[in-house]
């Protein structure tokens, strides 16, 4: 035996062992190195976890992490630690996970955007979304309202459709950007209700319903917390939700799935990422944790009042929304003929 070996299995063995006879070496040996593995594998996390956003600090998917990382943190017996690191549309972030070790000290608070999105949109991306990551757990959704102006003499999704059909090209919505998930869901009404709108992309959501509100544009997908202040006021109309089911706190307004044949609600989700490979048991973990966190009454009322639905589930399950979703994405981006820049 080499002199640095043994000298490590010794170590082991004395640590580990003291008291077994000299007589049972290599049994002795074995139970040693099995001791310190299995204690390794129950040890996680020894040391701080850091969670990198793609946003800035006091937005949304910047509360997200917090939040759960504040009640999840006890229970894990280390710090959780939001890293806030923006640019690219999330990209940088996405991408410093992507090439982190995937040891659970490195986690992504990851978007619809960063992983499904921006495949359609950078014709060189950084990372795999689908290769490079280990989605843990879907974390919250904020609901997504189908809103119009005043203006409109609408007053159901129905309705305007039959308006839009009749003045082609008369109607202009807004979103928060080329290639962000509303001006996507818009071009996916256009393909399935078979009308024809101009897209008006803006800023920031903020620009988008003062657009909406002054009559700039008479459509946009906006959450309704963003909107329902206009609405309450007879400033703007709140007709549907583009969610895959009925929202509780709003339950008497329609899904857009429930009014268009063909329209499926895809959502603007925020989920945990690690990097590709990181061990199932660290998974299993992190995935039990976080999830009793979102679950958690205190998170749960804070998100439920600002129209945030928790999602949580098994990683398994975030994975097939990704995979569903994705399609959904490729096709909208094909009929809209947006392609990599």
């Amino acid at each position: 035996m080499k002199p640095a070996l043994s000298s490590f299995v010794s170590s082991l063995r004395h640590a580990a062992c003291v008291g077994r006879t000299t007589g049972l070496l290599l049994p002795g040996i074995g139970a040693c190195l099995l001791v310190p593995l299995t204690a390794m594998g129950q040890a996680y996390p020894v040391k701080p976890i850091k969670i990198i956003v793609p946003f800035t600090a006091g937005s949304l998917p910047d509360l997200v992490p917090r939040l759960v990382g504040e009640k999840a943190s006890p229970a894990l017996g280390q710090p959780i630690v939001v890293e806030n690191r923006i640019g690219a549309g999330g990209r940088i972030a996405a991408d410093a996970v992507a090439k982190a070790t995937p040891d659970g000290y490195t986690l992504l608070l990851g978007t619809a955007t960063t992983h499904l999105v921006a495949p359609f949109l950078v014709k060189t991306m950084p990372y795999d979304s689908f290769k490079d990551f280990t989605p843990i757990i879907n974390g919250v959704s904020p609901v997504t309202g189908f809103v119009t102006s005043m203006s409109l003499p609408v007053n159901s999704v129905r309705e305007f459709i039959d308006y839009a059909k009749k003045n082609p090209g008369k109607i202009a919505y807004g979103s928060n950007g080329i290639g962000s998930s509303h001006h996507l869901r818009g071009e996916f009404l256009k393909m399935v209700a078979g009308i024809d709108m101009l897209h008006v992309p803006y800023p920031g959501s903020n620009e988008v319903v003062t657009a909406v509100v002054t009559d700039a544009v008479q459509l946009t997908f906006s959450t309704p917390a963003s909107i329902q202040q206009h609405v309450t006021a007879g400033r703007a109309k709140l007709l549907a939700v583009s969610m895959p089911k009925r929202v509780p706190s709003m339950a008497n307004l329609p899904t857009m799935d429930e009014l268009i044949p063909g329209f499926f609600s895809t959502i603007d989700w925020f989920g945990f990422f690690g990097p590709a490979g990181l061990p199932a048991p660290i998974v299993a973990r992190l995935n039990t944790e976080f999830g009793k966190a979102l679950n958690h009454p205190d998170i749960r009322n804070k998100f439920e009042a600002q129209s945030i639905q928790i999602i949580g589930g098994t990683p398994e399950e975030f994975a097939a929304v990704m995979k569903s979703e994705y399609a959904i994405y490729a096709k909208v981006a094909k009929a809209a003929g947006i392609k990599p820049e």
